[in-house]
């Protein structure tokens, strides 16, 4: 008999991977076809993306991409349990679509400019199933591989002419098992047990099917998996569902909960040690169904005296005070730190140098007598003072602590391991479960937000000078300068001589000779410039934490001390103190990322610069300085423009003989004049992208 079946085993086996490869391969040509022809009308399928993906929802993913290409997409509810962890780099829409299509076994529907991502279901083939009864001597022989549940109910009702019923909505449940020559009602038991179902024989003799919600549910026959439903009064019901997951259906109404605990516990086959009588826990009324026996015992005993505990599957039961119902334990935490860096990171800069006239010592502190100078240097990192989150407490742990309601943490004694990132909770057993269920709650990822700062300075200068300058030096000049691009040209005696020389030989003209010593400086000098600054640092930070970005230069500036030591011999003493001064671009953002995904951001931005000028050669510098405030909500990866603050000056000067420097034409020779036009201009882009 077997050797009936070898060719055709080898046939399904060989051919089998094969046929089905093909069938793939025509089911992504389908889907390609439809991508390529909806994205004619379509273009946002065309263009490309970047993503890098770490255990995320798909359907998550597939709608970052749907907002950011303006696409129309509908996905199945289904599709939540499925997690993808890639990396697309400068990957095409459509392609990454069909990627997905196949590595996660999707199709998608087009309809207008509409695509619905659903699980691919491939096409059910009907086959003759196998089947035959012998009604004389009840031997009942079936072959089902992969048939639905209306398709083998329908062929076995058929041969055997006994009703089998299904529950509605498991109908199109496979089912696989090969039965020889067994009696019916065993047969029918062991397909029920192989294919997680459970089977009822009515007194008319139905066959009744259901999918078993536990191991103890599942066939017919055998007794000893079986735990019926049990009954201690008309207010009393509970049914076990699962022995392993603890899972039992109740409806129960002013129960004694000593009954509940220990009947239910005796079902399920828990070990339990009582230290004190649970008659006085008092009663609970609950209807539920598939609950877990732990949340159970915690809901029914929460406004009770008594409380549980469990230790290696062993449940121990008594009044709350009791320490053995105590536990310590460690709850660290995952997302989140114990403690905040509330405080900046201090920068060495602030440090002060001190000198004497004969010795110069540095020191990194200064007389408290001077520290009002000190003072004024700060006013240009004032607007950046870093502020936590948690504003108001010594670290992060005060704060979380504060979250928690006090019903939850009362009689608990809770302290922080810094080191480890955990909470140290002593108390309770059930009230510390209710203090870790609280803290998954909070306990989430902290977003992480990616800030790409551009800086764009743009400084225009143009300076004209032009004039005629005449005079006699000290010294005889000899002939310098330039003629292109740009007259700064220099004559001496000997040249304006010869100069003036060819003029003599015009007739009775004759102008006559300078000095040695005289000298003419002809300017015609025009001078454009542009410079332009370009910085595109990056910046990482977690949720409503601040980043600082600072570059710029430091000057120094002196204070001078003198002191008279003694009366009779009085020393004169002289210290110099230098204090510094800094001028820089600063930038402080502080991002908040809202439920809906929008960015708050906090700027401030400050520009200072020396202008080189001081009242007296020992005092500070003086500083010009540009600064812009604002707080925005920009949608993930916007990009923000700030700032255009714009500097201008204008310096028109000359000088000349008087009377003729103001006539036309001719004031060219009479007079020098010097234009001078500066403009800058500060402006800022700032991109902000949640990369966690």
């Amino acid at each position: 008999m077997l050797k009936k079946y070898i060719p055709l085993i080898f046939f399904a086996i060989y051919f089998s991977p094969l046929t089905f490869g093909q069938i793939e391969d025509n089911r992504i040509q389908k889907i390609e076809k439809k991508l390529e022809l909806l994205s004619t009308s379509v273009p946002g399928l065309t263009k490309k993306i970047d993503f890098s993906l770490n255990d995320t929802e798909l359907p998550i993913f597939i709608r970052a991409i749907a907002a950011e290409q303006e696409l129309n997409v509908s996905i199945t509810s289904d599709l939540n349990q499925i997690k993808v962890s890639q990396n697309f780099s400068n990957a095409i829409v459509q392609n990454v679509f069909l990627y997905l299509c196949k590595e996660y076994h999707l199709t998608l529907d087009v309809l207008g400019s509409i695509i619905s991502f659903k699980r691919y279901t491939k096409p059910f083939i009907t086959r003759n199933i196998s089947a035959k009864y012998d009604q004389e001597k009840d031997l009942f022989s079936v072959d089902l591989l992969n048939d639905t549940l209306f398709v083998a109910f329908k062929k076995i009702t058929h041969v055997t002419g006994k009703n089998l019923v299904f529950s509605p909505g498991i109908e199109n449940q496979k089912i696989s098992s090969y039965i020889k020559d067994k009696t019916f009602e065993s047969a029918i038991d062991k397909i029920a047990f192989a294919n997680n179902l459970s089977v009822t024989k009515t007194k008319d003799n139905y066959y009744l099917f259901e999918s078993a919600s536990a191991p103890n549910q599942k066939g017919i026959t055998d007794t000893r998996r079986q735990k019926p439903a049990r009954y201690r009064n008309s207010n009393f019901y509970f049914k076990i569902q699962d022995t392993i997951k603890q899972l039992v259906d109740v409806d129960f109404e002013n129960v004694s909960i000593a009954s509940i605990i220990k009947d239910i516990g005796h079902d399920l086959s828990i070990n339990m040690f009582t230290s004190s009588p649970l008659s006085d826990a008092g009663k609970a009324t609950v209807k539920a169904t598939g609950i877990p026996y732990d949340v159970l015992l915690t809901n029914i005993l929460e406004n009770t005296a008594f409380s549980y505990k469990k230790i290696n599957n062993i449940y121990y039961f008594g009044e709350e005070e009791q320490s053995s119902l105590n536990s310590s334990v460690a709850i660290p935490l995952l997302h989140r730190s114990i403690e905040i860096m509330n405080s900046s990171i201090q920068s060495n800069r602030n440090s002060v140098f001190s000198s004497s006239n004969e010795n110069r010592n540095y020191n990194n502190s200064f007389n408290q007598g001077t520290g009002n100078f000190n003072n004024s240097t700060n006013h240009n990192n004032s607007t950046l003072n870093n502020r936590s989150t948690f504003q108001g407490y010594s670290n992060k742990s005060e704060a979380i602590l504060d979250l928690i309601p006090k019903r939850i943490t009362e009689g608990l004694e809770i302290t922080t391991d810094v080191e480890q990132n955990a909470f140290l909770v002593n108390g309770n057993a059930q009230k510390i479960e209710a203090f870790k269920n609280f803290l998954k709650t909070i306990d989430k990822p902290i977003p992480i937000i990616l800030i790409e700062v551009m800086i764009l300075e743009v400084s225009n200068s143009n300076l004209v000078s032009s004039g005629l300058d005449l005079g006699i030096g000290e010294t005889p000049t000899t002939d310098n300068g330039s003629i292109f691009s740009g007259t700064n040209l220099t004559l001496g005696a000997t040249s304006i001589n010869k100069i003036i020389g060819g003029f003599n030989g015009f007739g009775s003209l004759n102008i006559g000779k300078v000095v040695p010593n005289f000298y003419a400086k002809i300017k015609a000098l025009e001078t454009n410039g542009t410079i332009q600054i370009r910085s595109t640092p990056k910046l990482s930070t977690l949720n409503s934490h601040q980043a600082t970005l600072s570059r710029g230069e430091r000057s120094y500036y002196t204070v001078t001390r003198k002191d008279v030591i003694g009366s009779q011999n009085p020393q004169t003493t002289e210290i110099k103190n230098y204090f510094p001064i800094d001028a820089d671009l600063s930038i402080g953002i502080r991002p908040l990322v809202s439920g809906d995904g929008n960015i708050t951001l906090n700027i401030n931005v400050l520009q200072s610069d020396f202008n080189g000028e001081r009242i007296d050669p020992e005092a500070p510098p003086g500083i010009n300085s540009r600064e812009f405030t604002s707080t925005i909500r920009v949608n993930n990866k916007d990009v923000v423009i700030l700032g255009g603050i714009e500097e201008t000056s204008k310096n028109n000067t000359g000088s000349g003989v008087p009377f003729l420097a103001r006539i036309p034409i001719i004031k060219w020779f009479f007079s020098k004049r010097t234009r001078t036009t500066s403009k800058s201009k500060l402006s800022v882009l700032i991109k902000s992208t949640i990369i966690d």
